[in-house]
Parts: structure tokens; sequence; C-alpha cells
């Protein structure tokens, strides 16, 4: 059996949450109904780290099952999946396949493929460079940026021309 500290060396995912009054709400994914707030974002952290001990500790003396942060290693991924698309679109992607010389499947995968490469990089470039104006940890909005595809051309595009950042007292736009 697991101690209190051989679980709270576990990577658990720690969701954050920046509230409208300038406050960070904090949880924890994996452990339910752990969570605190803090007025800055190291004290949330601060927090949290207290009440996952607490929580932790309270079900272990319960005799109950704590639960263990899921590993990507553990999941499994079959590399099927269903996406529903407009006719129009799978008209024109079907043409693109066919004008390239490849399967359907094929087009769409390598399409999936380019894009999340350029995500990834994009991510890292954006970390890299935040890390060297705001050494300190930030808050990015979790509000997803919507994506459009060029027609004909695999190459991915965000819609919105900037991303805007909060620190604990101002705003920046990139």
């Amino acid at each position: 059996m697991k101690s209190l500290e051989d679980y709270l060396k576990l990577p658990y995912t720690i969701e954050t949450k920046r509230e409208s009054d300038g406050s960070y709400f904090i949880k924890v994914k994996e452990l339910p109904g752990c969570m605190s707030a803090g007025e800055s974002i190291e004290e949330a952290y601060a927090m949290i780290e207290d009440a996952m001990a607490d929580w932790i500790q309270f079900n272990l003396d319960a005799g109950r099952v704590i639960p263990e942060p899921e590993e990507y290693e553990t999941k499994t991924y079959s590399g099927r999946f269903v996406v529903r698309i407009s006719s129009r679109l799978h008209q024109e992607l079907s043409e693109a396949a066919e004008e390239n010389g490849v399967s359907l499947n094929q087009l769409v995968a390598e399409m999936l493929s380019q894009g999340s490469g350029i995500i990834k990089s994009q991510q890292k470039t954006l970390k890299h460079l935040l890390y060297r104006v705001f050494p300190t940890p930030l808050v990015i909005s979790e509000e997803k940026v919507p994506m459009e595809m060029a027609t004909k051309n695999p190459k991915w595009t965000p819609l919105r021309d900037q991303l805007t950042l909060y620190t604990n007292t101002e705003e920046v736009v990139l």
C-alpha cells in the first residue's frame, strides 16, 4: 500500500482557471472534490498541495482507494475514429485525394499529421518566447482556437490573428 508521500509524488493533472475577480481556481482532475483557490497563481498552487495532502490522507484513513493519474503510456489507441463532415467537404477532400493519387484516408491522415506538427511547433515556440518575456508562470486562456483548412491545400491556418495572455497585472497581446 502506498503512503501519502508516494501519492504526492505522482504526476496528477492540475487544472487552473483564472476567475473574473483575478483570483485562481485550481483542482486536481483525478481527485474528485480536491480543489482550492488563491489570490495569485503561486498561492493557488501552494493551496492545492495542502488540499491534495489532506484529501489523500482523509481517504487513506477511511480505507478508500486513491485514484492515480492515468499515464499516457497505459492508454491504447486503435488508430481509428469516425468524423462526421459536410457532404461538400467530403467531396472536396475526395477530389484532392484523387488529384494526388492517394486514398481519402491517406490524405486526411497526412493533413492531420501536418496540422498536429504545426500546432506542436507553434506551442513550443510560444512557450519559449513567453518564458523569455515572463519567467513567472502565466495563465493562458483555455479558449479553443478554431482552425480552418484552405480548399485543396493541406496547410492549416488559425482564424484568430492574435493571442491574448493575462498576467497577474496586465494584458499582453501577441
